[in-house]
């Protein structure tokens, strides 16, 4: 019996045993944020990838890239790490030192603090690498030992434009550049191809030296060379349209800029009449020419070939707005001081705002007096002058005496003509109301970069007429010619054959080339260039 109950304990022990050896067993397992390290298991440390966008150019932002420990530690972690280049430039694109940190036991995170340089290049994403080097009182993962950095771009793709609109050149000139521009660098290479179009023939009147475009990494400007060749042919105007095609790593500018004309001066410039409608006799501004009523001008010559409205003028003109200095500009410009025609090669002064001359009682009571450039005030009207008895038609014209020549002091008048100059004591000869008066201080003052200004002829006049316009007249379009008046003549340098008191003037108002009195007050614009 008592043996029985000595056996029965012992089982009772060996059970219990095993018991408490299963609970202790389950207590011990897993991993949480508040287990400790002991000497037999060191915490583990791995570091992660991360990326960042760059940012702007001049702009800097701090990056903290990710340490993990696979437990607390019961000690302080001395953690050493450095720094490998891959794309990414330490010092240009990041900024960071090799070094050491200090993990505080107890601790499961940590961090490594670079700095990211931001820029404008649209470019590949950009790595480096960050290596854990070497630790104490843990150790490191041997495949997380190393984080890959990506600095991503967020750069938007640069365009192409062209640095200038249109050109002109002789057929002598050689060698013509056309300059191209990217928006911003880019760390990519950009190519175009080069499209050449228009009235001028690759191979017969010019020839293409590169036909691709080609910026290197870091490169924002490029010329296309056209060189154009010199034939013996008098011939008009030639025109070369150059446009990018296939571009890779940029986008071509939408608008302005996004092609480029050259022109070649003929040896005979002649503009078309800018009409592109027909008529049938009864309806006018018909988009066909009716068979009833054949041989209608718009369908010959450039307005054919060229019709629409364009950013250089209407149908087959083609202009160039020019500032006071002689620097091309935008077509959409506002203020612009002279225009050159591309077609004829001829350059038009551009009349200013109209300009009163305010009195009280008369003449020798004038208040106001030109300045700036208001002197060439479309309102201004002059008498026909030319001293040279050589090709003055056998009258000088307008009289000089010394009742109507301007005081330097009030260089203005109301009743001989209507103009002014503006007051100069520098100004050597005297001065009146006439169109040689007008081209000597023209060239005086050395308007848009010239002085060889000069009075036009009466078929120069009518080269720049416009036969389209809307409102039935012929001045040229306002966008180029901003205060060409329509009811009045403007004086032409060529004198009447049979009439020595009359010169040939053109009124923009019927299109009508007529005789004026070389004494009677008109309006006048100078030209320059090819006679």
């Amino acid at each position: 019996m008592k043996i029985n109950n000595i056996m029965q304990l012992r089982k009772l022990f060996a059970l219990s045993s095993v018991a408490s050896a299963m609970i202790l067993t389950g207590c011990g397992g897993g991993e949480d944020d508040n287990k400790t390290s002991t000497p037999d298991t060191p915490a583990v440390i791995s570091i992660e990838n991360t990326s960042i966008n760059e940012g702007n150019k001049g702009s800097s932002k701090s990056l903290s890239i990710p340490i993990r420990l696979s437990k607390k530690s019961a000690e302080d972690i001395e953690l050493g790490y450095s720094f490998e280049d891959i794309s990414a430039i330490n010092g240009e694109d990041y900024s960071a030192k090799s070094g050491k940190i200090i993990i505080p036991s107890g601790s499961r995170r940590a961090q490594i603090d670079v700095l990211i340089h931001g820029d404008d290049k649209h470019e590949p994403d950009e790595y480096f690498k960050v290596h854990l080097d070497s630790v104490t009182n843990a150790e490191i993962n041997d495949k997380n030992s190393s984080a890959t950095i990506t600095i991503l771009n967020d750069d938007s793709v640069p365009t192409l434009t062209f640095d200038t609109v249109i050109q002109s050149a002789t057929e002598n000139v050689g060698v013509v550049t056309v300059p191209v521009s990217l928006s911003a660098e880019s760390g990519f290479d950009v190519t175009a191809t080069v499209s050449l179009s228009g009235t001028a023939l690759l191979g017969d009147d010019y020839t293409l030296n590169e036909t691709e475009v080609y910026f290197s990494a870091g490169e924002t400007f490029r010329e296309i060379e056209l060189s154009i060749i010199e034939d013996p042919i008098p011939e008009g105007g030639e025109t070369i349209f150059v446009t990018l095609e296939q571009i890779e790593n940029a986008d071509l500018i939408s608008g302005e800029g996004s092609s480029h004309t050259v022109v070649i001066l003929g040896d005979i410039g002649l503009n078309d009449t800018g009409l592109t409608k027909f008529s049938d006799g009864v309806v006018s501004n018909l988009s066909f020419e009716p068979a009833s009523h054949p041989g209608q001008d718009a369908s010959y010559g450039r307005d054919l070939n060229q019709a629409g409205n364009n950013d250089h003028g209407h149908a087959g003109f083609s202009f160039t707005k020019i500032d006071f200095n002689g620097n091309p500009l935008p077509a959409s410009s506002e203020n612009w001081s002279c225009v050159q025609d591309n077609v004829t090669g001829l350059v038009w002064e551009n009349k200013q705002p109209d300009f009163t001359i305010k009195k009280e009682n008369g003449e020798d009571d004038v208040l106001e007096i030109p300045t700036g450039d208001s002197w060439r005030a479309g309102n201004f009207t002059y008498g026909w002058h030319n001293s040279n008895i050589k090709d003055n038609g056998g009258s000088s014209g307008s009289q000089r005496t010394t009742q109507n020549s301007l005081p330097k002091d009030r260089p203005v008048t109301v009743t001989n003509g209507y103009c002014g100059f503006t007051k100069d004591p520098g100004r050597k000869d005297k001065i009146y109301c006439d169109t040689q008066a007008y081209i000597t201080e023209m060239n005086r003052v050395g308007a848009c970069g010239f002085n060889d200004w000069r009075a036009p002829e009466a078929s120069e006049l009518r080269s720049i007429a416009n036969y389209e316009q809307p409102e039935v007249t012929t001045v040229p379009e306002s966008n180029f010619f901003s205060n060409l008046k329509t009811n009045t003549n403007y004086l032409s340098a060529t004198p009447g054959a049979d009439n020595e008191a009359s010169a040939w003037c053109y009124d923009f108002g019927d299109g009508h080339v007529k005789l004026c009195q070389k004494g009677v007050y008109q309006s006048f614009i100078a030209v320059r260039n090819k006679k």
